[in-house]
């Protein structure tokens, strides 16, 4: 902290910004050839300077904690305040800055430390000490790190304090990549495992369910057998008379019977013309038969037996027995 009561030696950082740099010469002859960096301030109220804010005094903002000068106590919370711009004005009572360019004179308490003072501010990553030491990829980093000396009090001994040194490789680093690369393995077998056993599941179900589904096929096909041959007891053929035809399974089979059983009868109904062929005796012998045109064939056989024969073997031939058969009818 250095106190400046002259106003006139502090108007070199009015209407400067926050990071730029300012020459301290005007401030002393001690100050001479050092540069400086505003970083900050407060004014006299105590309200902190604010990066961004292009002003040279005291403004309001509606803050959400992002930007500093506000610690909400709730996530999203926000509140406006009083922030000071950040352009140095005549209303300032401390300015931040830092040393951008030393002097030739040291300044007390700030530069005047000798060399056997040791820096504490030293590269912490591995890469970078490797960087400032010049050392090998497989030499040690752990002694060339920064450390300060910490004396023990009360008879204790002096103890060496040092920062952690990042990605810093050592055995039990490269135990624990090992672990993580086998658990990923195992996880990955694991999960091929339990995809193989899923998809065999899968397949043995869709083997059952198609199982099942030609089993009942199979069961409806019987029960449908066992009905059509409940149905039709003389099985495939109905009738022993010639040109009885077989019931197709699709067919009802009281259809079928009736068909196969009124063929027959109805050639018997119309084989008045063969009976005529062989002669008298069997017309007259089966009565049953009743058509129109069986007496007239009858009686004409009866009166002239010669001629009937004579005449039917022709007309059986020709096809001549329509006409012999209308004469008879008109009598």
């Amino acid at each position: 902290m250095v106190d400046i009561d002259d106003e006139k030696k502090m108007r070199i950082f009015y209407d400067k910004r926050i990071s730029e740099e300012v020459p301290a010469d005007s401030l002393g002859d001690e100050f001479k050839g050092y540069v400086f960096k505003i970083t900050g301030g407060f004014d006299k109220q105590g309200f902190a300077m604010k990066q961004g804010v292009l002003l040279n005094h005291r403004t309001r903002l509606l803050l959400d904690g992002r930007t500093g000068n506000y610690h909400p106590r709730r996530d999203g919370c926000r509140k406006r305040k009083s922030v000071r711009g950040c352009i140095v004005g005549s209303d300032m009572s401390t300015i931040n800055v830092i040393i951008v360019k030393r002097g030739p004179a040291d300044l007390p308490k700030l530069t005047d430390k000798g060399s056997d003072h040791p820096s504490t501010r030293g590269p912490k990553r591995a890469n970078h000490i490797r960087k400032v030491w010049g050392l090998k990829k497989t030499e040690d980093v752990r002694p060339y790190v920064v450390r300060r000396k910490i004396e023990g009090k009360n008879g204790k001994k002096d103890r060496f304090k040092s920062p952690k040194i990042q990605r810093l490789i050592t055995p039990a680093v490269r135990h624990r990549k090992a672990r993580r690369i086998t658990l990923k393995k195992r996880r990955h077998e694991k999960n091929v495992k339990e995809a193989s056993d899923y998809a065999a599941l899968l397949a043995g179900l869709r083997d059952k369910k198609r199982a099942a589904l030609l089993s009942q096929k199979r069961s409806e096909k019987k029960s449908q057998k066992a009905v059509e041959k409940a149905a039709g007891p003389t099985g495939g053929k109905v009738g022993t008379a010639k040109g009885a035809k077989t019931a197709k399974p699709g067919v009802n089979a009281k259809a079928a019977v009736v068909k196969s059983v009124t063929k027959p009868v109805k050639k018997a109904a119309t084989g008045a013309k063969p009976a005529a062929k062989a002669g008298v005796s069997k017309p007259a012998a089966k009565p049953v038969a009743k058509p129109a045109a069986a007496k007239p064939a009858a009686t004409k056989a009866t009166a002239k037996p010669a001629a009937t024969k004579a005449a039917t073997k022709p007309a059986a031939k020709t096809g001549a027995a329509k006409p012999a058969s209308k004469p008879a009818t008109k009598k």
